[in-house]
C-alpha cells in the first residue's frame, strides 16, 4: 500500500516540476522517499535525485543537492534521467564544464534522449581559440575571437559581376 503512494507521490512531483513549481515537487519527492524503504530499487534512487533537483532549483542547498544526485548516478549508472537531473544541478552550481560531461555521459547511454539534447543544445559548444598555443584567456585569443565573430555575425553582401556583353 505504501508502495502505491510513494508511487503517486513521485508522479505528482514530476507533474509539479512540469509546471515548474519546484517546492511543491520537493515536498512529493520527500514523501516519495519517506514511503519507499532504503532498499526500494530504482524508483527509490529516481525520487532521490529529482529531491535532489527540486533542491537546487528551489532552495540555495545547492553541495548537498549535488550529492544526492551524483549518490543516485552512482547507484543507477543505467538510467539517463538521472544525468539529466545531476547536469541540471551542476548548472545551478556555474559548473557548466562538469554539466556538460554529465550530459554527454547520458548521451551515450540514450543519444536521442530529448531531455539531454535540449540541455547540450542549451548549454551551447565554445569554439576552438584561435591561436591554438595560446590560452583561452590571452589577449591575442580574446581580439581575434572577438574579431571572428564580428565578422560572422556580418551578414555577407553578394557582388554583382557584370555580364559579358
Amino acid at each position: 500500500m505504501s508502495t502505491r503512494r510513494a508511487e503517486r507521490a513521485f508522479e505528482k512531483g514530476l507533474q509539479s516540476i512540469a509546471r515548474g513549481d519546484f517546492l511543491a515537487a520537493l515536498g512529493f519527492f520527500e514523501a516519495s522517499m519517506a514511503l519507499l524503504p532504503a532498499n526500494g530499487g530504482t524508483h527509490a534512487v529516481a525520487a532521490m535525485s529529482y529531491y535532489g533537483l527540486c533542491l537546487a532549483c528551489a532552495t540555495d542547498r545547492l553541495p548537498e543537492a549535488r550529492d544526492l544526485c551524483e549518490a543516485a548516478v552512482e547507484a543507477v549508472p543505467e538510467d539517463p534521467d538521472l544525468y539529466l537531473n545531476l547536469g541540471r544541478v551542476c548548472e545551478r552550481q556555474e559548473d557548466r564544464e562538469h554539466a556538460f560531461r554529465t550530459y554527454v555521459r547520458g548521451l551515450r547511454l540514450n543519444p536521442r534522449h530529448p531531455g539531454l539534447v535540449e540541455a547540450l543544445r542549451r548549454l551551447g559548444f565554445r569554439r576552438r581559440p584561435v591561436v591554438g598555443f595560446l590560452p583561452r584567456d590571452h589577449a591575442v585569443n580574446r581580439v581575434l575571437g572577438s574579431l571572428r565573430a564580428a565578422l560572422q555575425r556580418r551578414p555577407r553582401r553578394r557582388t554583382r559581376r557584370p555580364r559579358a556583353a
